[in-house]
């Protein structure tokens, strides 16, 4: 069964392994970020294997220590290599300069540490705590939940049951969490005060702590990670819980933002992570702030520099005895006595140093020991979880959250440190784990673990169904499409009254109805045909009306700032036309001064303008969805992704601008046959149809597209009025 299981994912991890190499060959990059590396001025790189298109891993150490930042090269000269990353890597800011290792990335880290995960189902962690001698510290390598994962792989096969969980011999905690479980709770004297919490997210906190593996789904804005962070504080501020409990997710900001709830509720984290992945203001929580604080950090850097000292030496005495040696052979005979003892001294030192190592070593292990064991949460990425820093320490009690964004084999990366009591968090109806390789898709590797154990039904676990993000017009399709209409809204008081800070935003495009309201979500349909750039798509006439939106907004909307406004795009080409026009175009900048104000248009370049992936677990006041495509064909490409679509249309709280073409989106055709891709064009054809039922579509062409993209351009220049010629104005 373990076999079955292994050579299952193993072999998709070879395919992506070929696709993902493939991919970095051919990639184009657009509007991606750029470091780049030198050993210095004027100073000429080494002979190195680095060629234009390839994979590299960047680490301040070692790829296999660190967690490495994935780019790919774009460009080399005899003096340096320049690398381009995904827009979530940043290597521009001061704390990043300095010393970097890179190493060509076709053997993936990444794909490394799941196959050693895959690898440790074959332990029987059971069978190891047996043979540990009291008088020695053991790592373990393994779970107690092997019989969860492999249940879907057993085909008939006995899977013997890991025990139970790790609280169920404490009365006090076991008997909260059944209690509470309860539709109708039940409650006693003296338990716990949970405040700010519903009653849904009160039986997922009772689910992930009473079941040894539980799967707690969180639509967009229900609170996910505070039931986390509540979950956590309750075990270890009020239960006092002496288990280490590791939380992990798909992502450094998602981890950051964990960090940023727990310190807030008064909970002690750890953050661990390298290369600089940590917010500034989170410095204070992570595993190097706290190690250098240590009483035993001064004696450890002691030991290091007379490393350094000795390996000094040590080299400098090689290289004379080196001289020696040469004397010797050209018949200097006398020397023989005085090589001897540089060998000697040599030896020496060597032995020191490694003497020196050792203590290094064992104080290092001895702070990590006390940093970790003082802190209640561990708090990092899946990957790193796998790190030398946690290497030595075994987490019965896992939180994995973004678990519907990780692949399988991820996902098993931090349950293979003993767990035997774990929470997958996330929601398989929003973004899936992204894959390259399409025979590794259609064998299922883009299934996170946490959709496979939900389609199984095996496991306990339960929806979070009151969302607190957006105005009820814009939960309403994403609560009908993905969630069976399961998804209510906790934006409205007891009155039935929206609540006022999610009042739409004065727009022209929003036009207020008979009682005076104006919708919070507007299809913008226009006639505007999209083009082929590089292998991506662009709409030029599409861009133009998102930068009007953008101008409108911050005219009319005086407490309205750029970091309120997102703009969505799902092609890169797109987003590298938005980013010019915002950032770069002179004429744009111009117009933006002219018609805001030198001041107010210092805010358009605090505007994020990303693919929907990049607003994953974020939320904007206002978000500008450029669909691109505008054919006669009715296709969507890239467009048709379900999870996509939803993340799309539920990051806005306040107000949703689409812009594209209804009639192309009604046809709504994606360029896979598959079930999947399938399924995202059916979607995307159903709220085509939805916002043309709700009257929510603008045809903007003609007079009044010349109005939308020109008129407050026009009003500041105090131009005449424009006539209806019936030409469309084409310049900025």
């Amino acid at each position: 069964m373990v076999l079955r299981y292994s050579e299952h994912f193993n072999g998709l991890l070879d395919a992506e392994i070929a696709a993902e190499e493939a991919f970095w060959l051919e990639e184009k990059h657009f509007g991606r970020r750029t470091a780049t590396f030198t050993r210095g001025p004027g100073v000429q790189l080494p002979e190195n294997r680095f060629e234009s298109g390839t994979q590299v891993l960047v680490s301040r150490i070692d790829p296999l220590k660190d967690e490495p930042a994935k780019g790919s090269l774009i460009s080399r000269t005899p003096l340096q290599l320049k690398v381009s990353f995904p827009d979530q890597v940043e290597f521009d800011t001061p704390e990043l300069e300095g010393a970097w290792r890179l190493d060509l990335g076709h053997s993936s880290l990444v794909h490394t540490r799941m196959r050693e995960a895959i690898s440790h189902l074959h332990r029987d962690v059971r069978s190891q705590e047996a043979v540990m001698a009291a008088d020695r510290e053991e790592v373990l390598n393994g779970t107690h939940l092997r019989d969860v994962i492999l249940r879907g792989y057993s085909q008939g096969d006995f899977v013997d049951k890991g025990g139970e969980g790790v609280f169920r011999d404490d009365q006090r905690i076991y008997s909260w969490a059944r209690r509470y479980m309860r539709q109708d709770p039940v409650v006693v004297e003296g338990d716990p005060v949970i405040d700010g919490l519903n009653a849904t997210q009160v039986r997922a906190m009772a689910q992930m702590i009473g079941e040894r593996f539980s799967l707690v789904q969180g639509p967009p804005g229900t609170g996910k990670t505070k039931t986390i962070i509540e979950t956590i504080k309750l075990l270890k501020l009020h239960f006092e819980t002496p288990q280490p409990i590791l939380v992990c997710t798909y992502t450094n900001v998602a981890v950051d933002n964990l960090v940023e709830g727990f310190v807030a509720a008064g909970v002690n984290p750890v953050r661990v992570a390298f290369g600089g992945k940590t917010r500034a203001s989170l410095e204070p929580y992570t595993f190097e702030y706290r190690l250098q604080r240590h009483p035993l950090y001064p004696q450890a850097e002691r030991i290091s520099e007379t490393i350094k000292m000795l390996e000094g030496e040590t080299k400098d005495t090689l290289i004379r005895a080196k001289e020696v040696q040469k004397k010797i052979q050209d018949g200097r005979t006398n020397l023989a006595q005085r090589l001897e003892g540089m060998m000697k001294a040599i030896a020496q030192k060597e032995e020191r140093i490694q003497g020196k190592k050792a203590q290094s070593y064992a104080l290092t292990q001895q702070m990590t020991k006390d940093v970790l064991s003082e802190a209640d949460v561990i708090c990092t990425t899946c990957l790193t979880a796998a790190s030398r820093v946690l290497e030595a320490t075994d987490f019965p009690v896992v939180f994995l959250d973004e678990a519907s964004m990780s692949t399988e084999p991820a996902s098993l990366v931090p349950l293979m440190k003993g767990s035997r009591h774990v929470a997958l968090i996330g929601d398989h109806k929003q973004l899936p784990p992204v894959i390259v390789s399409q025979i590794a898709k259609s064998n299922r590797l883009d299934r996170s673990l946490f959709e496979r154990l939900i389609v199984e039904g095996d496991v306990p676990s339960i929806m979070l169904d009151i969302q607190y993000r957006m105005h009820p017009a814009l939960s309403a399709f994403p609560s009908l499409e993905f969630y069976g209409t399961s998804l209510l809204d906790g934006t409205v008081d007891s009155g039935g009254n929206i609540l006022s800070r999610l009042a739409p935003p004065n727009s022209l495009h929003l036009e207020k109805d008979g009682n005076g309201e104006r919708p919070s979500v507007v299809f913008l349909d226009h006639a505007g045909e999209e083009s082929t750039k590089d292998r991506s798509r662009v709409n030029w006439n599409e861009a133009h009306i998102v930068a009007s939106v953008v101008e409108d907004l911050l005219l009319t909307n005086p407490e309205l700032s750029g970091d309120d406004i997102g703009i969505i795009a799902p092609y890169a080409a797109q987003i590298s036309l938005l980013t010019r026009l915002f950032n770069v175009n002179a004429r744009y900048r111009e117009r933006f001064e002219l018609v805001l104000g030198e001041h107010r248009a210092m805010q358009i370049g605090d505007i994020e303008i990303k693919t929907v992936d990049g607003f994953e677990g974020r939320e904007k006041e206002i978000i500008i969805f450029s669909t691109v495509r505008n054919n006669a064909g009715g296709h969507i490409g890239f467009l048709a992704d379900r999870g996509r679509l939803n993340v799309g249309l539920t990051r806005a709280k306040r107000g949703l601008f689409i812009v594209g073409s209804i009639s192309t989106l009604k046809m709504g055709r994606s360029v896979d046959s598959s079930t999947k891709e399938e399924t995202g064009a059916v979607a995307w054809r159903n709220y085509a149809q939805y916002l043309v039922k709700e009257g929510r579509v603008s045809r903007i062409g003609g007079m009044k597209l010349q109005h939308a993209i020109y008129g407050h351009l026009r009003a500041a220049r105090r131009d005449p009025p424009l006539l209806d010629s019936g030409v469309v104005e084409t310049r900025i």
